[in-house]
């Protein structure tokens, strides 16, 4: 499975942005019409969408394209919200999806209780959205050549590159298609995925039990145990926010966010 995000804004912004912003870890690949950034391979489907989301606010708009042998999907973002545009039949756009969101027990449950929902015939205005996002993001796209690429949804082979080669952005394309051939990998299997570190939140309940446990034993006013238990959240979401930024900001630019020429393939940045 591979994925990308393509922005209209180019790598040097980019990358200090980012950084500043606490955004990654990816590679950064310059084109001429903007930046295509690449994540680590373990990242979740939604963790990708964050990040994408996150770019698009720096970039005035974003997209994330996700994608296997069997399956693709795309999302447009010029908005906080985006909708997939897919290829492949049903069992394999599933397959995919499950592949990317890497989810937990619930999570698959709830994947499979709505499995039934997909459609993979999308509605003319569904699909006349995502061309009028197109434009937004590169105005000087062409509308009839990706509208075909859309509709030709059976047809998963080499989607992701076709859609950008119709949509005139040709070196998205070949970044798409140089990444396949694992031409970037030397650099994205260095880079640590973006998972929140979720352990706190694990000791947090057990910690507000025992304070209200001593707080029963010595007799002490509940006012007391709201104080403790308020700065127990407190203390917990600060440290949260602090492991958080060790992904990014606390790390040197070029290491969590390296610039790759893939499409020369060169070594990264120093």
């Amino acid at each position: 499975m591979r994925m990308l995000i393509w922005t209209p804004l180019n790598a040097a912004e980019l990358q200090k942005a980012m950084h500043s912003g606490n955004v990654g870890p990816a590679a950064l690949v310059p084109v001429q019409t903007g930046t295509v950034l690449l994540p680590p391979p373990a990242t979740k489907l939604n963790e990708a969408a964050y990040m994408t989301n996150r770019v698009r606010k720096l970039g005035d708009g974003a997209a994330l394209a996700v994608w296997n042998d069997d399956a693709a999907l795309l999302y447009l973002f010029t908005t906080s919200l985006g909708r997939a545009s897919m290829w492949g039949s049903r069992e394999a756009v599933l397959r995919l999806s499950k592949q990317a969101k890497q989810s937990g027990p619930v999570g698959r449950l709830f994947d499979r209780a709505t499995a039934g929902l997909l459609n993979l015939r999308e509605k003319e205005k569904w699909q006349a959205d995502a061309i009028d996002k197109l434009t937004a993001l590169h105005p000087a796209a062409s509308r009839k050549a990706p509208l075909e690429r859309i509709r030709d949804f059976h047809n998963a082979g080499g989607a992701i590159p076709d859609f950008f080669r119709a949509a005139g952005l040709p070196e998205v394309a070949q970044v798409a298609e140089l990444t396949e051939q694992g031409r970037a990998d030397f650099v994205l299997d260095a880079l640590e995925p973006p998972h929140t570190q979720k352990w706190p939140l694990a000791l947090i309940f057990p910690l507000i039990v025992v304070t209200a446990l001593v707080t029963v034993l010595l007799g002490v006013g509940m006012v007391v145990y709201y104080v403790v238990a308020g700065l127990l959240l407190v203390l917990t979401a600060g440290l949260m926010v602090s492991l958080r930024r060790r992904l990014v900001r606390a790390k040197p630019i070029n290491t969590v966010l390296p610039v790759i020429p893939v499409t020369q393939g060169a070594v990264p940045t120093d």
